[in-house]
């Protein structure tokens, strides 16, 4: 399933120069030689302006704006990722397959000049406008997130950053991170950094082996084979885990070739008009159908990228019928040639990156979905932007050549790169080092939470304790920062949160004291996890060592989760080898605790078909426990708040106005406690009366911060020590 909807960047903006098949606009050849022999392999022909390139480019950008501004309205527009991807390959593999079949090499020096002076300088202004933005109107709970990004989006490696991310990017939303969008800038860059060094292998190929079918034909089956490869690799992979699948490169390296297949397969060849203007035609109504129909609960890429890519690759080729401009009006490139839609291809690459922190800055203050007014302020905003930014920073960059360099014939000055990556290595570490700036005014904030502090002055949980509340000192500083909440997280081994049997023994999770002989586990998902410090308390005080299986987002269930096209079954097979693991330990007492079924569907979009099954598969896995005589301790699950309690601490006069109402937990279903319920040797522990009085779930409970997200601090949670402790019979 897409988990962004951001296109991938259109990283040749100017139009396409074809000189007999497609290439790139500021991508001429190494020499001057290189490009007499390439005229001449094609025939002395004159480079051509594919200007329905462009105009192919506006379509993609204008589909993902609109999707982006006003998603209901066409909500597939996320397929402009795959456009541009294809659009890319045609025309970098087309011109890297050229070069080399004219000069028997590649300039790899040049070629990555070029990409650094054609992409940086944009994108490293949008990084450093939006790091800005971010730090005068985040709260500072966000700055270390938007710093990451910066720096992931500086070494193009933000693809990564985000597959491996704990957020859910399904849409513009108030926790969306400005900057994700460069994830597809990240993908086409490390596409650019192998390509080249794989056709000048297989041209090594070619000499070495005197193969007779020459470059050409060597290129297109390098190219076949890794489009193979990656295109199966991305049907299983968007199978079995969409939400890591939708950002890898490894899913998405087909999509760049089927491009560059198009290039050498097509290279020099014309349709008859008629052709032409079918493929072109049927090609935008393809492309058009994935926008309209296409959503983000589907497995994506996988097979289903097939449908836009096989769009943008018919009207590519039907821009091969004839010069688009002087096509009649019946034809789609004629249409996509008109200098106004072409003009939009031109900014294409600005307007994508602009876009996204407009649209995400605009949302965040909104609190809502923009409406008409709203997003047409986007879109001019973004386009104004765009303007601008192609006319100051992309057209100089890319006009800028070297002038130094050792001499050539006649004295004259030869042109290297030089100054090209000069330019790049201050322009990927200028952001870095401004981000760490905001990232460290956090990290200190961070580092306070491990400073020593008067129990006295924080009684957290124990303020509301039903039988004797401590009282709470005033004039304290809330602890831990809203700032610093996010990371207020426990402190114990980590790894462990993702405990996976086939992976790890559960002896590498032991806690509590190690040397006792008698046992507690801790089981569940991450709201069971939030209780690994309390018990780390409870264990090592009354001699126990503490097992933490938990495993983020998997309930300690046998029945899966699901969404809306993806059943996560490893989670119910890793429960049942679990299962084995705690009887092979054999604890005094097992402790679990897991999201309600509205907490996971407003979180993550995920559910069970049905309240009994949801039982049921407890019970699958809690049943063979209590029959070996195990004890079963359920903690029922917090109150959920819907929004950033932290951040809404920062923006609000009081944390008074922050909290969640105790009414809201009337009617939610709690399938692991009704399970628990049906057994003789369990336990269940509310902790409801800890975290709210009469009324309200309040954000600030003894001067300690309650939630970091929808879960609780850490230092919350060390103050429940007491209640856990007595509830859970110890």
């Amino acid at each position: 399933m897409p988990t962004d909807s951001a296109v991938a960047a259109p990283g040749a903006a100017a139009p396409a120069e074809v000189p007999g098949f497609p290439g790139t606009s500021g991508d001429p050849l190494a020499s001057r030689r290189g490009r007499r022999a390439l005229r001449s392999a094609q025939g002395g022909s004159a480079p051509g302006i594919r200007r329905d390139i462009q105009g192919l480019r506006a379509l993609a950008v204008v589909l993902v704006l609109v999707y982006h501004v006003w998603p209901a309205a066409l909500p597939g527009g996320f397929v402009g990722v795959d456009v541009f991807f294809v659009i890319s390959g045609y025309l970098i593999v087309g011109s890297l397959v050229r070069e080399l079949n004219a000069t028997s090499t590649i300039a790899l020096a040049s070629f990555y000049a070029r990409r650094i002076r054609r992409l940086l300088p944009a994108a490293t202004t949008v990084l450093l406008a939006t790091l800005g933005a971010a730090v005068l109107l985040f709260p500072e709970g966000r700055w270390q997130s938007v710093a990451r990004d910066v720096a992931a989006s500086s070494l193009n490696v933000q693809n990564w950053n985000q597959a491996f991310s704990t957020t859910s990017y399904a849409g513009a939303t108030a926790a969306v991170s400005p900057l994700q969008h460069y994830w597809s800038l990240a993908v086409e860059e490390q596409f650019y950094l192998v390509m080249p060094v794989l056709l000048l292998g297989a041209a090594a190929a070619v000499r070495a082996l005197g193969i007779r079918a020459g470059l050409p034909a060597t290129a297109l089956a390098v190219v076949c084979g890794l489009s193979v490869v990656s295109f199966a690799h991305s049907v299983q992979f968007s199978t079995s885990d969409p939400g890591l699948a939708y950002f890898f490169t490894t899913t998405r390296v087909w999509e760049l070739g089927l491009g560059g297949i198009l290039a050498l397969a097509a290279a020099g060849g014309t349709l008859p008009r008629r052709l032409s203007t079918a493929f072109g035609w049927t090609g935008i109504l393809v492309i058009f159908a994935a926008a309209a129909g296409f959503s983000t609960a589907m497995s994506f890429p996988g097979w289903v990228a097939l449908v836009p890519t096989a769009g943008a690759a018919l009207c590519l080729i039907a821009g091969q019928g004839g010069d688009a401009a002087a096509a009649p009006w019946i034809s789609a490139g004629w249409w996509q040639s008109l200098r106004p839609v072409a003009y939009v291809g031109d900014i294409s690459y600005s307007l994508y990156l602009w876009h996204w922190p407009v649209t995400v800055f605009t949302v965040y203050f909104l609190g809502h979905t923009p409406g008409l007014l709203e997003g047409a302020a986007i879109i001019v905003s973004s386009v104004l932007l765009a303007v601008l930014s192609t006319r100051f920073i992309e057209k100089p960059f890319r006009r800028l050549r070297d002038k130094t360099g050792s001499a050539g014939r006649h004295g004259a000055k030869k042109a290297t790169p030089r100054g090209a990556y000069a330019l790049a290595a201050v322009l990927i570490t200028v952001p870095i080092a401004v981000a760490a700036v905001p990232y460290g005014v956090v990290q200190q904030k961070i580092t306070d939470l491990t400073a020593d502090y008067d129990s006295g002055s924080y009684p957290g949980a124990m303020a509301f304790d039903p039988r004797d509340p401590a009282a709470v000192p005033g004039d304290q500083p809330l602890r831990p920062a809203p700032a610093a909440a996010l990371a207020d997280v426990p402190d114990i081994d980590r790894a462990c949160t993702s405990y996976d049997p086939a992976k790890t023994s559960y002896e590498e999770c032991v806690f509590g004291d190690p040397d006792a002989t008698r046992a507690i586990v801790l089981v569940g998902d991450s709201h069971a996890a939030q209780y690994m410090a309390p018990l780390d308390a409870v264990a090592r005080d009354g001699g126990y060592r503490l097992y933490v299986l938990t495993r983020n987002g998997c309930p300690f269930n046998a029945e899966p989760l699901h969404s809306d096209t993806y059943v996560y079954a490893p989670c119910a097979a890793q429960n049942l080898e679990t299962v084995r693991d705690i009887l092979d330990i054999g604890p005094e007492l097992v402790v679990t605790s897991a999201m309600r079924p509205d907490s996971y569907e407003h979180a993550l979009g995920w559910s069970w078909d049905s309240g009994r099954r949801a039982v049921d598969g407890y019970l699958e896995v809690l049943e063979p426990l209590e029959d070996a005589g195990i004890g079963i301790g359920v903690i029922a699950d917090i109150p959920y708040p819907k929004s950033s309690i932290p951040d809404c601490v920062v923006e609000k006069d009081s944390a008074d106005d922050c909290f969640v109402l105790r009414s809201d937990l009337a009617g939610q279903d709690d399938p692991l406690v009704e399970a628990a319920e049906q057994l003789d040797g369990s336990r269940t522990v509310d902790l409801t009366d800890y975290f709210c009085d009469d009324e309200r779930c309040p954000a600030v409970i003894g001067n300690v911060l309650a939630y970091r997200d929808n879960h609780m601090t850490n230092t919350f949670a060390r103050t429940l020590v007491l209640p856990l402790r007595e509830k859970l019979g110890f």
